[in-house]
């Protein structure tokens, strides 16, 4: 009789501890599903705020794809004529009113070459978004040979001239001057810096200005 209590005795204690170690495991595993659980939902999280910070980006960039650019080439304007860009800074409107050629020097800067060409232009923004003028003019160029380079802005060198400079505001214009060194020519070109219009960075733009139009 004693020997038969202490196996059932036995029996119980194994039992009580084969049921504990059943739910030991059972409470690891759930708290292992728990952790990934929670990786898994922080991942997620994290692509979802990415994608979200991608999406704003997107909406708040205010450039252009060069294959928006669907503004045709203007390549005979006239001094008084108005230009207008499709670039993938934006969209806007370039009119040169007057032009002067200075065979001499200027505020203390003499003309590498056979003197300077001083170019009054006003520029409009029709972009839904600021434009910086500064950006806008530094493709800008004059040349005598359109199959050759020309030479870029160099008004900040020069006190008296009124340098293209400041934002622009969507639908306001800005007024002010471009000047560079030119070779002695029958008439010179102002034009959009081919190498960016070949990359797709804007339509071409050119006026012709016949030198006797420029005194």
């Amino acid at each position: 009789m004693k020997r038969l209590t202490l196996i059932l005795t036995v029996l119980l204690i194994s039992t009580f501890m084969l049921v504990a170690c059943s739910d030991d495991k059972d409470e690891a595993k759930e708290s292992d599903n728990n952790v990934v659980n929670e990786e898994n939902n922080d991942g997620k999280d994290n692509d979802e705020a990415e994608k979200d910070d991608n999406t704003k980006d997107n909406d708040d960039d205010s450039g252009k794809s060069t294959s928006e650019i669907t503004t045709e080439d203007q390549l005979d304007l006239k001094l008084g004529d108005t230009g207008k860009f499709d670039t993938t800074l934006g969209t806007y409107e370039m009119t040169v009113t007057s032009a002067k050629i200075i065979d001499s020097e200027l505020d203390g800067n003499e003309p590498y070459n056979y003197g300077f060409i001083l170019l009054d232009i006003t520029i409009k923004n029709t972009s839904n978004h600021d434009l910086d003028a500064e950006d806008l003019m530094i493709s800008m160029e004059v040349t005598d040979n359109l199959d050759g380079s020309g030479h870029i802005d160099s008004s900040g060198a020069f006190e008296s001239v009124q340098e293209l400079e400041g934002t622009i505001k969507p639908g306001e214009e800005l007024s002010g001057q471009f000047i560079t060194d030119i070779y002695e020519s029958d008439e010179y070109y102002f034009r959009e810096d081919p190498g960016n219009v070949a990359a797709g960075g804007s339509n071409q733009v050119i006026w012709t200005i016949p030198a006797d139009e420029a005194k």
